[in-house]
């Protein structure tokens, strides 16, 4: 057989797998594109909102369209829909919203997450992230390799205002709060 010849049934079998491979990942992934595609085309969706008491200011979490959801971001916004603050952006299909809480003063806002407490002095805009996760771990002492988590996030049991520009905030299986006031931050 002439190396012509060969190298036309060579391509051609590499044609053919490479088309049943390509095949086979859109019968895959085939329920998942029109899902795909749909939250592009329509944009991000509110999955939470809650107004502040005085009514002068809207905490929000917007979910953006993702492969691997959630992908959420918290917002501050005046009550007159044209000024807004972008406070955070959650990890990708790790972290998400629970709750979130506003002062009886309207001056604070706490957003709590699976892995987070995020405090927003309102307005201004100070911001106290708080972590309530545990460390990560790599599956190899690589820092291309893969992750796991380190367990069970820590729970928040109550969350309080004891003044204005403060919160406190206490973690199951304990008896004591932790306050933290924000008006003693930098910038205030």
């Amino acid at each position: 057989m002439s190396i012509g010849k060969k190298l036309c049934i060579g391509t051609l079998i590499i044609l053919l797998l490479f088309t049943g491979l390509c095949g086979l990942i859109g019968f895959l992934a085939g329920p998942l594109v029109p899902d795909i595609i749909t939250a592009i085309i329509s944009g991000p969706n509110i999955v939470q909102s809650v107004p502040s008491p005085d009514g002068n200011f809207e905490a929000y979490v917007e979910e953006q369209p993702s492969i691997d959801p959630p992908n959420q971001f918290l917002y501050v916004q005046r009550s007159d829909l044209r000024h807004y603050m972008y406070i955070a952006h959650l990890a990708e299909d790790v972290d998400a919203i629970r709750r979130i809480h506003w002062s009886p003063y309207s001056d604070v806002v706490v957003f709590e997450t699976m892995v987070y407490l995020i405090a927003v002095r309102v307005p201004g805009y100070q911001t106290v992230k708080i972590y309530l996760g545990r460390e990560w771990r790599r599956t190899e002492p690589s820092m291309r390799s893969t992750f796991t988590s380190g367990g069970p996030s820590l729970s928040v049991a109550a969350i309080e205002f004891p003044e204005s520009g403060a919160f406190s905030y206490r973690l199951k299986g304990s008896d004591e709060f932790t306050t933290i006031q924000m008006d003693s931050l930098v910038g205030h």
